[in-house]
C-alpha cells in the first residue's frame, strides 16, 4: 500500500507537459557519439552521450565542443547535450523507474525545468568518491521534484523553483561530494511546500540540507538522520537554511550527530543574513543534536520556537570564542529583532548553554502569570556547560533583558545566589541586560511526579524522545512511567 500510494504521488506531480521521458528514452534518443576537439595543440576524441548497461544508465558530457557549437539538439530540441549539461528543456518531464540507476561520468550534470519523479532508484558518480560528478539541477518557475526510496551516492540535488516544491521521503544521501552544490539537497531560490522526511544524510562533505542566503525556503525536515565521521574545517552545519517572507520552517525529530572532532560543523542553523522582514516562524522541536561545533543557532531577525530538544556535547571547535553554544540567538541589526521561545530543552556538556547577542527578545521561561499570552513554564535543564574552568549556563551578551524562569540550573541548590554563578548578565557587566531567572524550576508545581533519582535505580530509563538509555547521566528521563531528574 505504501508503494502504491507513493507512485500515485509521483504520477500526480507530473505536469501536462509536451513529453514525459524515461532513461531508456534518453539512451535511445541521445545515444552516443564521438566528440572531437583541440586542446593544447592536440586533437582529442571522446565518446559522449547516454549509455546503457541493463538498468544502469550513464551520462557523459563532452569536455569540449567544436568552435561555435554550444550544444547538440535531439528530439526536436527537447533535449540538448552541451559541455555543461544534458538538458531536458522546459515543458518536459522525466521519470526514473523503480530499480534504475543513473550515473554521472566526469563532471556530468542533468539539468531540467519540468518535473522529475523517481521511486526506488539510484543516482551516483561513475568514478565514485574520486569523481567530479555534479548530479541533478532542477530549476524553473513551476518545477517539481519527487524522490521516494532513492539512494544518492556522491551526487545530490540542486533545486530552484518559485512556485514548485521538492519532496524527498525515505531517501539516503551518501558522501555528497559538493561538486554540484554545497549540500546534498541544495535550494537555490525561494520556494514553499518542501518536505524532507525519513531521509539519511551520511558523511556529506558539507551540509545535508541547505539554501542560499537569498533563497529562503518553506520546508519541513522530519525524522531524518544526519551524521558525519570526519572533521570539516569550513562553516557548514548539517542543516543550514535561510529565511524570507512568510515561509515557515519545521525541523522536528531529527538526529544531528557530528564527528566529535574539532571542526566548524554546526548542528542546525537558520539565518536571515540579508536583513529582509521575516514574518514566518521556525519550529525546532524534538531533535537530538550531539558532537558538533554548536547545537542550534538563529542569526538575524526572525521568530523561532526551540522546544524539547536534546543538545549534548556541542563544543568541538578550536576556541570557545568561535562557538560551542547549545543554543545561540544573534541579531546584529538595530532594525531587526530575533525573537525566541525556548522551552523543555536538555542543554548539557556544551561550551556555553545559551548565548544571546545583539537585538534579541528571549523567552526561555515566563512563569509569573499562567494566563498571560507569553506564558512559558521554562522546563529547560542546564548541565555542565562551560569552558576555561567556568560554568556558563547563560551568557547574555546584549543590552536587552532576557527571561529564563522555571528552569533547572547547573547548581546543587536552586537559589538566586547559586544561579548567579552560572549566568553572565547585568550583575557582571553593567552594559548588559538582566536575565530574570527566578523562580527556578519547582518540583512541586512543575512537571508532574518529577523526583530526584539515583542513576543506578532499577528499571529502564528513556530520554525525552522515548529512546532507552542504558547508563543515564545527569538530566531528565522517563523512568517507571514518570519523569525523573537524574543528578
Amino acid at each position: 500500500m505504501k508503494k502504491f500510494f507513493t507512485l500515485l504521488m509521483l504520477a500526480g506531480a507530473l505536469t501536462a507537459s509536451a513529453k514525459v521521458y524515461t532513461l531508456a528514452d534518453l539512451a535511445q534518443i541521445v545515444g552516443t557519439l564521438e566528440n572531437t576537439y583541440e586542446k593544447n595543440g592536440e586533437t582529442i576524441t571522446e565518446t559522449v552521450g547516454v549509455t546503457v548497461d541493463g538498468s544502469v544508465y550513464t551520462i557523459t558530457i563532452p569536455t569540449g565542443l567544436a568552435e561555435g557549437v554550444t550544444g547538440i539538439g535531439y528530439d526536436d530540441n527537447n533535449i540538448v547535450l552541451s559541455k555543461s549539461y544534458l538538458t531536458i528543456v522546459e515543458g518536459n518531464d522525466l521519470v526514473v523507474a523503480e530499480g534504475e540507476t543513473l550515473l554521472f561520468a566526469g563532471a556530468a550534470q542533468l539539468e531540467m525545468s519540468g518535473t522529475l519523479a523517481a521511486y526506488d532508484a539510484t543516482f551516483g558518480a561513475a568514478e565514485g568518491a574520486e569523481g567530479t560528478a555534479k548530479g541533478l539541477r532542477i530549476y524553473g518557475d513551476n518545477t517539481m521534484a519527487s524522490f521516494s526510496n532513492c539512494t544518492f551516492n556522491y551526487v545530490g540535488v540542486n533545486f530552484g523553483s518559485t512556485n514548485g516544491s521538492l519532496l524527498a521521503v525515505d531517501c539516503t544521501f551518501n558522501q555528497h561530494n559538493t561538486k554540484g552544490g554545497n549540500s546534498a539537497i541544495n535550494f537555490t531560490s525561494s520556494c514553499s511546500g518542501n518536505i524532507v522526511k525519513r531521509c539519511e544524510f551520511s558523511n556529506c562533505q558539507l551540509s545535508g540540507v541547505a539554501s542560499g542566503a537569498n533563497a529562503g525556503v518553506g520546508i519541513s525536515i522530519e525524522d531524518c538522520d544526519f551524521h558525519r565521521d570526519f572533521a570539516v574545517a569550513r562553516l557548514y552545519p548539517h542543516i543550514n537554511l535561510s529565511l524570507s517572507g512568510d515561509r515557515n520552517v519545521n525541523i522536528e525529530n531529527n538526529n544531528v550527530i557530528g564527528s566529535r572532532q574539532v571542526c566548524r560543523t554546526g548542528g542546525i542553523a537558520v539565518s536571515n543574513l540579508l536583513g529582509g522582514t521575516y514574518t514566518g516562524t521556525v519550529y525546532v522541536r524534538g531533535n537530538y543534536v550531539e558532537g558538533n561545533s554548536y547545537g542550534i543557532t538563529l542569526t538575524g531577525g526572525g521568530n523561532i520556537v526551540i522546544e524539547n530538544n536534546q543538545l549534548l556535547d556541542n563544543g568541538y571547535i578550536a576556541s570557545a570564542m568561535q562557538g560551542g553554544s547549545g543554543i545561540n540567538i544573534t541579531c546584529n541589526s538595530a532594525s531587526s529583532l530575533a525573537k525566541a521561545y525556548i522551552r523543555g530543552n536538555l542543554i548539557e556538556d556544551n561550551l556555553w548553554g545559551v548565548t544571546v547577542i545583539g537585538n534579541v527578545d528571549i523567552n526561555a521561561g515566563k512563569t509569573d502569570d499562567p494566563d498571560a499570552e507569553d506564558y512559558n513554564p521554562g522546563e529547560n535543564v542546564f548541565v555542565n556547560n562551560g569552558n576555561g574552568g567556568v560554568f556558563y549556563d547563560w551568557y547574555n551578551n546584549t543590552a536587552n533583558n532576557s527571561y529564563a524562569q522555571g528552569n533547572t540550573w547547573n547548581v546543587a541548590a536552586q537559589t538566586q545566589e547559586n544561579i548567579e554563578e552560572v549566568v553572565f548578565h547585568k550583575n557582571d557587566d553593567a552594559t548588559l541586560g538582566e536575565v530574570f531567572f527566578m523562580p527556578p524550576y519547582d518540583v512541586n508545581t512543575g512537571i508532574d511526579d518529577v523526583k530526584m533519582a539515583d542513576a543506578q535505580a532499577e528499571g529502564v530509563y528513556y530520554n525525552l524522545l522515548g529512546q532507552p538509555v542504558a547508563n543515564p547521566t545527569a538530566g531528565i528521563y522517563i523512568h517507571n512511567g514518570k519523569k525523573v531528574l537524574v543528578k
